[in-house]
């Protein structure tokens, strides 16, 4: 059984709606927030730079692997989600 399924039985269309909403909401902002933070570049052993906001994100000298550097630039992308969902999905310099 799917999810959608299981969900969609349990709730009713009110709250089915607003969990449509919602996962829209959140599918959209990680686009953004994607799109504006698309990669990294290795600066140094310990540390990566996000190319999108040039963000310096330590990585520890003794893991310093492409596996440490991807968790933390998710970690850097997660913070980025949730500072554009507390902003209501504006990030600052953006307009609408």
């Amino acid at each position: 059984m799917s999810i959608d399924i299981e969900i969609g039985t349990s709730l009713s269309n009110e709250d089915a709606a607003h969990f449509a909403a919602t996962t829209e909401a959140i599918t959209s902002a990680m686009q953004r927030v994607r799109e504006r933070h698309a990669a990294y570049s290795w600066v140094w052993t310990d540390e990566i730079r996000c190319r999108g906001c040039n963000a310096s994100l330590d990585i520890p000298p003794l893991a310093s692997t492409n596996v440490s550097a991807d968790k933390a630039f998710q970690a850097h992308l997660s913070a980025q989600l949730d500072a554009f969902l507390a902003a209501g999905g504006h990030q600052r310099g953006e307009s609408g």
